[in-house]
């Protein structure tokens, strides 16, 4: 028979024996994986012989497991509700410029292809690559390359558009065919969730435009830093462009 595992947080294994059936002991496993920022349950559970998995089945074993599964479920999110605020600002990166433009510019320059790859990356990359399907469900695909020639490739999907006012999309590292891959692909921190979220949202400001952006996601830390340098040297080149 199996012997009990740990491996945090990633595997659990257990015996277990029900009080109505003394002797007969069962092996049960946990496998908890990690899917777009969810977490994936598989939950097994092993008889050394039909019989004992008949007679389990016959004292109301499988219901019994799915209201202990449905109990578990309240749990995680009564405890991910009493986390999610303090988690969600540990996490986020909040950034607010007005620009000396109008708001029809500015959302322009946020949306239309060809105007993002103008000031789109930090100061010292180029866009050479930028697709948007501007529309709820949506895809957008972006390259940004690096003065050396290296390209880090972007995707995300738009989920809340309001035009002129507000967009809001996911955000991932992605390869050059647009799927998704870890930060790791690119030699950054493990950190990284898989899917973020951007929202920007646009305001008129005393005959100017006021952007507040919000990027959900980023770990606390160098990460974050370097992701609110990139994104203030891009928002200086889109200022730049919206004057020229």
């Amino acid at each position: 028979m199996t012997p009990p595992e740990v491996e945090p947080p990633k595997r659990l294994v257990d015996t277990f024996e029900y009080e109505g059936m003394p002797g007969h002991i069962l092996v049960e496993t946990a496998i908890f994986e990690e899917i777009r920022g969810k977490t994936k349950l598989t939950q097994s559970s092993l008889f050394e012989n039909v019989e004992d998995l008949e007679a389990m089945l016959a004292s109301g074993m499988e219901e019994g497991a799915g209201e202990t599964m449905e109990r578990f479920t309240e749990l995680v999110t009564e405890m991910q509700k009493r986390g999610a605020p303090a988690k969600a600002a540990n996490r986020e990166l909040v950034i607010v410029r007005v620009f000396d433009a109008p708001r029809a510019l500015v959302w322009k320059a946020w949306t239309e292809p060809e105007r993002l790859k103008r000031w789109w990356g930090p100061r010292t990359f180029t866009t050479p690559v930028a697709k948007i399907d501007l529309r709820v469900g949506g895809a957008f695909l972006y390259c940004m390359r690096q003065p050396d020639g290296k390209d880090i490739w972007g995707t995300g999907v738009c989920r809340e558009i309001v035009p002129l006012k507000r967009i809001v999309y996911t955000d991932s590292f992605a390869d050059e065919k647009g799927n998704v891959v870890p930060a790791t692909y690119y030699g950054m921190s493990r950190d990284f969730p898989l899917e973020m979220q951007v929202t920007v949202t646009l305001e008129d400001h005393d005959g100017k435009t006021k952007l507040t952006l919000h990027h959900v996601g980023i770990p606390a830390g160098p990460d974050r830093d370097g992701a609110n340098q990139g994104w203030n040297e891009s928002l200086d080149k889109l200022a730049e462009t919206l004057a020229a």
